[in-house]
């Protein structure tokens, strides 16, 4: 089926038939140009009201990456649709590629620049589902990983949560030949990236040597592949509905699952139901290696080991009879401040804020009892200071008859280890007046009788939107 035959039928479809707004990530390369102007023409011919744009990220990867981004907008600009255009920063890291960077990088930055419940198109056709899976089967994947690219999905904004971006490849069962087929009847003018000719990397390397011999022998192989990834596809999606389901029972929170309902597990669902909860949660499964690591050295360890797997920048631990997953890379979190009169303090490591509200006793608004949001002071009394650390200092919260180290109370309080060094202590005269735990105060038994005084301060804590303190 021709190009333009193919995006007829699919625009007769979902998610493109309630399509309001469908942008094309236009890369000014020969499949995503064919993908703006076959869109464009089947927009016309079929008198078709969705609204059309172009979005193109400039990676600043090739010396001429200027001239691709100005290609890209006069084409725009020649087809009448409306262009926008981002510059995004590419740092390569320790094991993970280049080109994976630019790939993150780009779709965030495609994701920010949609328009809320808009579809946005990318160009990547059978031959590239080709290079994928065998790219997966190289690397000894499962039937997620042979599943290869995803037809469609949908992604939140983090920064605004209301914002749902679809994404969409109409072109998977359309080979790279028929896209060039049409890009020549139409007499289109595409950028060539010279990095596209560099076989030391992997893709290349397929699709320039090895790719064109498997074609010759076997012609139908793209057409075969992208069966088998589509038949991979299903079988992950009905394991996915279990594991939804399973998952269910046995997590504790986002980040935890509880270790009496995994250890029963045999090593095969152990594993499947850790991949969907880490998937779920958008971080990258570790190897087999490390997953087989898993039982032996967390779940089974000792009741008083404290024990760390680690993979990527992840930490696998165990906290309260549940199995964690955490950052590796939490830095300690470091204060020593003396309130000085500021209107607002800000924490470390995306903490949230404090703000410091000034008022006489009697103009001031009363928190409910079970209000832990507020604290209330006496600035009169001495200077407030906000610290991190000092844990073996004593408290005695308002719902206790005693005083212990705040570091027993962290036990009680059943607060994990690697948290503790995030508990906020307000201190006034050498004494603890309150924790800030889990953005909640806990507050001294002998507070309240501070208070009765002319000027009190109300200190309440900000979270950063989507943080956790």
């Amino acid at each position: 089926m021709s190009v333009l035959n193919t995006l007829r039928e699919q625009l007769r479809c979902e998610p493109l038939l309630s399509a309001t707004h469908i942008v094309v990530a236009y890369s000014g390369g020969v499949d995503s140009h064919v993908l703006l102007h076959a869109l464009q023409l089947a927009r016309e011919h079929a008198k078709l009201d969705f609204q059309l744009s172009a979005i193109h990220i400039h990676h600043g990867l090739s010396q001429h990456a200027d001239q691709w981004q100005a290609h890209c907008q006069q084409v725009c600009s020649q087809l009448d649709i409306a262009f926008q255009t981002a510059n995004v920063s590419v740092v390569a890291l320790r094991r993970q590629s280049l080109e994976a960077q630019a790939r993150e990088a780009r779709y965030s930055k495609l994701v920010e620049l949609a328009p809320v419940n808009s579809q946005v198109i990318l160009a990547q056709h059978q031959d590239d589902q080709l290079e994928t899976f065998l790219l997966q089967l190289k690397r000894g994947a499962g039937p997620k990983g042979l599943s290869a690219m995803n037809r469609e999905w949908v992604v939140n904004y983090r920064l605004q949560p209301d914002k749902r971006v679809g994404f969409y490849r109409p072109l998977l069962d359309t080979t790279q030949q028929a896209i060039l087929d049409y890009a020549q009847q139409h007499n289109l003018k595409w950028c060539e990236d010279e990095s596209n000719q560099n076989t030391d990397f992997e893709r290349n390397f397929l699709r320039h040597d090895v790719l064109p011999i498997l074609q010759h022998r076997w012609p139908e192989i793209s057409r075969s592949v992208a069966r088998s990834a589509a038949l991979c596809a299903q079988q992950q999606g009905l394991l996915d509905e279990i594991c939804y389901n399973k998952l269910k029972s046995i997590q504790a929170s986002a980040n935890s699952l509880y270790l009496t309902e995994l250890k029963p597990l045999s090593s095969s669902w152990l594993h499947q139901l850790v991949r969907y909860w880490l998937s779920e949660l958008g971080i990258q499964s570790p190897s087999l290696t490390v997953l087989n690591q898993l039982r032996p050295e967390v779940l089974d360890a000792a009741e008083d080991a404290t024990p760390i797997l680690q993979w990527n920048g992840w930490q696998f631990r165990r906290f309260d009879q549940q199995l964690f997953v955490i950052r590796a890379s939490l830095q300690k979190a470091t204060l020593n401040k003396i309130w000085q009169g500021e209107n607002t303090v800000s924490l470390p490591n995306n903490m949230g804020d404090l703000t410091f509200i000034q008022a006489a006793s009697s103009q001031a608004d009363s928190p409910q009892d079970d209000d832990m949001s507020q604290l209330t002071v006496n600035p009169n009394l001495g200077p407030i200071s906000f610290r991190f650390g000092g844990y073996s200092a004593r408290f005695k919260p308002a719902v206790s008859s005693h005083s212990k180290p705040i570091k027993q109370w962290f036990k009680q309080w059943k607060v994990a280890p690697w948290l503790r060094d995030s508990v906020l202590l307000v201190i006034q005269n050498e004494q603890v007046l309150a924790v800030l735990l889990d953005g909640s105060w806990q507050c001294a038994k002998a507070l309240d009788s501070n208070l009765k005084n002319d000027s009190i301060l109300q200190i309440v804590h900000v979270r950063v939107e989507g943080s956790k303190a």
